[in-house]
């Protein structure tokens, strides 16, 4: 029995036993290195989600408040206003024009040039 010891103990400290365990040490931690990876992974995209949960849980009130709103008369009324921008009977309405745009409304026959080239040309005739 003292042999069978001593020949299993030779065994455990050789080193073709020992490149056996270091070689499925390496395999553990490979595979403990690729767990954390999808760990993180998965944990990004279940903030991803939680993300997109909440800004729907946000729009579904704000589309529900919408609809109660939309309910009342005074809801249509006044979404009828802004899409077409009429008036009850009775009522005035008051049009503001923009300066900027009645520059850009002049046709075509009244269209001013400006610039050197232009003043060359206005200065020879046209």
């Amino acid at each position: 029995m003292d042999k069978r010891k001593r020949n299993n103990y030779k065994f455990w400290h050789s080193p073709t036993a020992l490149i056996v365990f270091f070689l499925i040490f390496i395999l553990f931690g490979y595979n403990i290195i690729g767990l954390i990876k999808k760990e993180n992974e998965t944990s990004h995209k279940k903030e991803l989600i939680l993300d997109q949960i909440d800004s729907l849980k946000k729009r579904e009130s704000s589309l529900s408040s919408d609809i109660t709103k939309l309910n009342t008369v005074e809801g249509k009324e006044e979404i009828i206003r802004d899409k077409y921008q009429v008036a009850k009977e009775g009522e005035k309405m008051v049009v503001i024009v923009d300066e900027d745009n009645k520059g850009s409304e002049v046709s075509q026959g009244e269209r001013v040039s400006h610039g050197f080239w232009n003043w060359v040309k206005n200065l020879f005739g046209k």
